[in-house]
């Protein structure tokens, strides 16, 4: 994980710096998610082929956090494939 410091402008830009868009491949125009966790503000890359499993995978998160709050829990194996615990999450 690469990590840098950037500051928000007047308007609410920030600037993501150089070597963290050279290297996750971010061009101009690339859109983004913007997601707000307790003030902590995560951006994740909008990509075509990927959108619709991202949605998803909010979806699930968001229940997942709810069932959390109810105290409910549910325990996935390590040895489970991704699909399977994404399977528990909505269950």
């Amino acid at each position: 994980m690469e990590v840098s410091i950037t500051k928000m402008s007047q308007n609410g830009q920030i600037v993501i710096p150089s070597e963290i868009r050279r290297n996750a491949g971010i061009k101009p125009a690339t859109k983004f998610i913007v997601f707000n966790e307790d003030g902590n503000i995560l951006l994740k890359q909008i990509k075509k082929e990927t959108l619709s499993k991202d949605m998803k995978l909010i979806d699930k998160v968001l229940i997942s956090e709810e069932q959390i709050k109810k105290g409910k829990s549910i325990k996935a194996d390590t040895s489970m494939k991704d699909e399977e615990i994404d399977d528990l999450l909505i269950a």
